[in-house]
């Protein structure tokens, strides 16, 4: 059972409840995650999942967007933040939520090229740990929609890919007016167990896409999808996935849940 974990405020600490657990759930004593606008709290679990203990706000008065714990080690988080005066970011621990740190070089957008306008991330929406056999290397997705990658277990980003400046994929971002109240976004990054070289992520809008060659070209997986009615389902633009997931049983089957249903 994969747990997500955070913890910690905007001055490092846990509290109590998080030094005394060690954020270390199990199956048999769950810890379950929640990110909110308002923070993100804890929720610790008994074994038969009937009764939780909540700890928190923690990160009080940030917008928390996405919190991950890294599998590979067991001990480091990343949690994706948007705040009032640090803008957007990304908090980092390596001791299980005990402590936090700002990463040095959150997702930024590169100089604009192609003659395509430039851009800023509004927010981190979306993190996901690369393969087993790439410790340390992370994958993020922003809104506006933008791939990022890490080598550094979190701390300094980089654009990865084309695709940000892919004048086919500014086409099917649309504009940051379309997608979500809070902006179109790129999330739903997964790693197929199998080979870290075949890579998917989705947008809000702009369909799923797919890679088979580490990133260093994707392209759209939406044959067959529907799109709300009265819209073009050959126009990857008019795709609106809100959340793929792969199936751990059998990697070769994704689920996308989106205004059709799934």
């Amino acid at each position: 059972m994969l747990l997500l974990r955070q913890g910690g405020n905007g001055s490092g600490s846990v509290g109590d409840a998080g030094k005394q657990r060690g954020m270390t759930g199990t199956a048999a004593n769950p810890v379950l995650l929640v990110a909110t606008r308002k923070g993100a709290c804890f929720f610790y679990g008994d074994a038969a999942r009937r009764s939780w203990r909540a700890d928190g706000p923690h990160f009080l008065g940030h917008v928390i967007n996405h919190l991950m714990l890294d599998a590979r080690d067991g001990r480091t988080l990343l949690a994706a933040a948007k705040t009032g005066h640090l803008g957007p970011t990304i908090f980092r621990s390596t001791d299980l939520g005990q402590t936090w740190k700002e990463a040095a070089k959150p997702p930024a957008f590169g100089p604009a090229t192609n003659g395509l306008a430039a851009r800023s991330v509004d927010h981190t929406f979306w993190l996901a740990p690369a393969h087993t056999s790439e410790p340390g290397v992370w994958y993020a997705g922003t809104s506006p929609q933008g791939l990022f990658r890490s080598a550094d277990g979190g701390d300094t980003w980089a654009p990865f890919s084309s695709i940000n400046d892919d004048p086919h994929y500014r086409e099917w971002f649309g504009t940051e007016q379309d997608g979500t109240p809070d902006g179109p976004k790129l999330h739903s990054i997964i790693v197929d167990p199998r080979d870290p070289r075949h890579l998917y992520f989705a947008m809000s809008g702009g369909g799923v896409h797919e890679s088979t060659d580490g990133g260093q070209s994707f392209a759209p997986l939406v044959d067959g999808m529907a799109v709300v009615e009265g819209f073009d389902p050959g126009d990857v633009s008019f795709h609106d996935p809100h959340c793929v997931r792969l199936c751990p049983s059998n990697p070769d089957r994704l689920y996308q849940q989106n205004h059709c249903g799934i």
